[in-house]
């Protein structure tokens, strides 16, 4: 293989993903294991091995 394009402009990216079927909004983040962690230990019904 070997790189023949770098596509950079946001409205090219999208009309490629689109053409591939592929979807082309941003997905939502994730929260991070820290607050994840901070809702296990105060939620009495928690695990214990989450804790």
């Amino acid at each position: 293989m070997k790189l023949v394009a770098m596509v950079t402009e946001p409205r090219n990216i999208a009309r490629f993903l689109s053409a591939l079927g592929e979807p082309t909004d941003v997905p939502a983040r994730s929260p991070s294991a820290d607050a994840a962690a901070t809702v296990l230990e105060k939620h009495p019904s928690a695990p214990q091995g989450a804790r």
